[in-house]
């Protein structure tokens, strides 16, 4: 998608790109054969040029710093290292609470991180991948996760599924929107949350039961696997919401 993508340059919106598209101007390459000589395109055209070698070198951090933020859903398949993130803590303030299980699904392995065992080893994990997907990541995991990691390096491109969901009027918890789509748990995760997940370390930490940490890993465990599925139907519906597919067959 992001070869077809012209929303990230200068004075270009979602309506300019479909005109675009209906007059036959479907990739980047299009758009240099068509006006890469023209004087009034000069400068858009040094941008795609831009564009096209942060795409052949994988600069996940070029677009990041030129899609709108409700647009980096295009970045989804362009980048191999993807990173699905998701944490417990002790509760809401990074002030006084702390991380107690960073969970990172790379779309194959899940890796937890537990407080007081590997949790350090999570920074280093996480430098490793250009694009982390997020369920309010936005507005919790991540600001958490900088105040409690000093230098902590986050992807640079980040996909909160919260906001592309409610986008496309999906709304709701995680759990919720979960049961929507008939995504299913193991019987003794069901009808847990946020607080409970709380409540488990609290008890973990009293009874130094192995079993109760095992439990809370798989919690966290659960809520980013289930993430790469709402990844793959957000992106597949968000791409099928701007039209360009329709207006390219109808190309053909």
């Amino acid at each position: 998608m992001l070869e077809n993508t012209f929303v990230h340059l200068p004075d270009y919106g979602p309506r300019r790109e479909r005109r675009l598209w209906t007059k036959g101007v479907l990739t980047w390459d299009d758009f240099l054969e068509r006006f890469g000589s023209s004087p009034y395109h000069k400068n858009v055209s040094t941008r795609i040029a831009s564009s096209k070698a942060a795409l052949t070198c994988s600069d996940a951090y070029f677009f990041s710093q030129h899609l709108p933020r409700d647009e980096m859903w295009r970045c989804f398949p362009h980048f191999c290292k993807v990173a699905y993130v998701d944490i417990e803590t002790t509760g809401l303030s990074p002030k006084t609470d702390y991380v107690t299980v960073a969970g990172l699904y790379d779309g194959k392995e899940v890796k937890s991180f537990v407080y007081d065992r590997n949790l350090q080893d999570f920074k280093r994990e996480l430098a490793k991948y250009d694009l982390i997907i997020t369920f309010n990541g936005s507005m919790f995991d991540v600001p958490f996760l900088k105040s409690r990691i000093q230098g902590l390096k986050v992807p640079p491109v980040h996909i909160d599924l919260r906001f592309v969901l409610a986008s496309m009027e999906v709304r709701g918890g995680l759990k919720k929107i979960e049961e929507h789509f008939g995504l299913e748990r193991e019987d003794d995760l069901k009808g847990m949350n946020g607080y409970g997940a709380v409540l488990i370390w609290q008890a973990y930490l009293k009874r130094k039961d192995e079993k109760l940490l095992d439990k809370l890993v798989r919690y966290n465990a659960a809520d980013i696997t289930n993430l790469k599925f709402l990844m793959e139907w957000a992106y597949a519906e968000k791409r099928k919401r701007t039209g360009f597919d329709e207006i390219r067959s109808g190309k053909n």
